[in-house]
């Protein structure tokens, strides 16, 4: 029996890899270009690739062969069939349901990707909104760009609805509450345990969040001389409050003016055994007209072609940036060639947003200021005090953010048709302390996230891959020193991480990692005590 199940596995393979490739190419030449032509030829892989998974006979076939066992002790075989079977489920829908999912997010792919918010007559780009949040002192110029920043919102929202409608039917035939509910269990977590965990972490970083914020505030009351209470969502560090502004006690984007943020990722990922040069040079590094003003890494054929998007300025946003979106990169590269195509990977992605999260945050440590940028030791040790203070703040900030997205796509896709203006606003004041600015109740402010509409059900990931990254640089400190200039932790990350492809499920791949399943304490004891 399985070695039929063996021939069919490799017959499917085939199939699954040559439509990877071809969405990962055409996605690529959207998110680059923003041509109509690129747009529309990214749209038809996506359909293509939902039409595959929509299948019902390889559905009920890979279901029937899980379940029952039938790929006998073969470790690999059984776990490939696992995922097939978990891959078909969630694309199970109907082929009218895929042509119009398929054209609402060509759509709105078009409409994020080229939207260029105006103001004062000017188009703007994210970055240039960015400057504008992080440097403008003046109140009334910060409203007018943040404001500006959320014109998207509307021309998206009506498209965002009916995308959760068609997500939800398609989840409700397969017999799930939900689509949200059902995206969290077919990428083995469990939604009951994600909504109580993000529930006690709120708990425990209340107190510290609310003192955080409450220095955060009075700081940037004295900058904008406006009280306390008048602070409004334009005055923090961009659009949604999802990261820490750069404080007056130490300004960390002065580092990084006239500095060539490619030569220190370069020097940071060599102090780890680890080469990334292949993977810039195949990059597309820097901000231009009609591109994608987000990031991304991309693992084009499970064979080696690993390349990073970015939109690069000398700023410590996007050295962290770089630094992040190489470490999916090198997750990526160091996968073992032998194994199955289909166990290349990573087993969940918050296993490599960990290893991007790890290596995003490394700019804040001391050691990487000594070794990297090659400051004197005092001033290294003195980025290193400021750097974990801002960690922490940075931190909190985004714990919180993550529980807003979280439990509005919760509730989103629990009732669409809900008033998710008030919703959204209602989670942002609870989780976030910030103060809903008058006029916003008709204004579709969720909508001009870009994951909401473009990548549900993955905010948490961020999160997890925060506590993963904690747990794996608590282990290393203990066995390896640390993390910077070590070539101990680039082996650790090559044969306890990276080696295992997806051959286990995320939590005992951490295990076996650390010896012990994901713990969120590890984040509670680093940002909250």
């Amino acid at each position: 029996m399985s070695d039929g199940i063996r021939t069919a596995v490799d017959q499917i393979t085939a199939q699954i890899r040559e439509l990877s490739i071809d969405i990962n190419l055409t996605g690529w030449q959207a998110a680059t270009t923003g041509t109509p032509e690129a747009l529309d030829a990214a749209a038809q892989s996506r359909a293509a690739w939902m039409r595959f998974w929509a299948a019902p006979e390889p559905y009920r076939q890979y279901k029937n062969w899980d379940e029952s066992g039938a790929a006998g002790d073969d470790a690999h075989l059984k776990r490939i069939v696992h995922l097939l079977h978990l891959g078909f489920a969630e694309g199970q829908r109907d082929l009218a349901t895929i042509d119009e999912m398929t054209e609402l997010a060509k759509v709105l792919d078009d409409a994020y990707t080229n939207f260029r918010p105006v103001v004062d007559g000017q188009r703007l780009n994210a970055n240039a909104i960015d400057d504008i949040l992080r440097l403008e002192d003046d109140s009334e110029k910060r409203r007018a760009a943040w404001e500006a920043s959320k014109e998207i919102g509307p021309r998206v929202a009506d498209q965002i609805r009916r995308l959760a409608v068609l997500r939800n039917d398609a989840a409700r035939r397969m017999g799930y509450d939900n689509f949200h509910r059902m995206s969290l269990i077919l990428n083995e977590l469990d939604p009951d345990w994600l909504y109580a965990m993000l529930d006690t972490l709120a708990a425990k970083i209340d107190e510290p969040f609310r003192r955080a914020k409450a220095d955060l505030d009075a700081e940037l009351s004295a900058r904008f001389r406006v009280p306390v209470e008048e602070l409004m969502p334009w005055h923090y560090a961009d659009p949604f409050f999802q990261r820490a502004p750069m404080l007056s006690s130490y300004n960390f984007d002065s580092l990084f003016g006239g500095r060539d943020l490619v030569e220190l990722a370069t020097r940071t990922y060599d102090g780890l055994g680890m080469e990334v040069r292949d993977i810039l040079g195949r990059s597309d590094l820097y901000e231009r007209e009609g591109k994608d003003q987000h990031a991304f890494c991309m693992h084009v054929d499970r064979e080696g072609d690993v390349r990073t998007l970015c939109n690069l300025k000398p700023t410590l946003r996007w050295a962290e940036t770089l630094l992040h979106e190489l470490g999916h990169g090198v997750y990526d590269k160091y996968l073992p060639m032998d194994l199955p195509w289909m166990l290349r990977s990573f087993p969940h992605i918050l296993r490599t947003e960990a290893m991007a999260m790890l290596m995003g945050a490394i700019t804040l440590d001391p050691e990487w200021h000594a070794q990297v940028l090659r400051a004197p030791r005092d001033e290294a040790r003195r980025a290193g005090e400021a750097g974990f203070q801002r960690f922490r703040l940075e931190e909190l900030i985004f714990a919180r953010w993550v529980m807003v997205v979280v439990n509005f796509e919760r509730l989103m896709y629990e009732d669409p048709s809900r008033d998710l203006n008030g919703a959204w606003w209602d989670l942002v004041q609870k989780y976030q302390l910030v103060i809903k600015p008058e006029g916003r109740e008709k204004q579709p402010d969720w909508a001009t996230k870009y994951h909401i509409a473009l990548a549900p059900a993955y905010y948490q990931n961020y999160l997890l891959g925060r506590m993963m990254s904690l747990q794996w640089d608590g282990w290393l400190r203990q066995h390896a020193g640390g993390i910077v200039g070590r070539p101990a932790a680039g082996e650790f990350f090559r044969k306890r991480v990276f080696e295992l492809g997806s051959t286990l499920h995320w939590n005992d791949a951490l295990e076996f990692a650390t010896g012990e399943k994901l713990n969120p304490d590890y984040f509670v004891q680093k940002f909250a005590q």
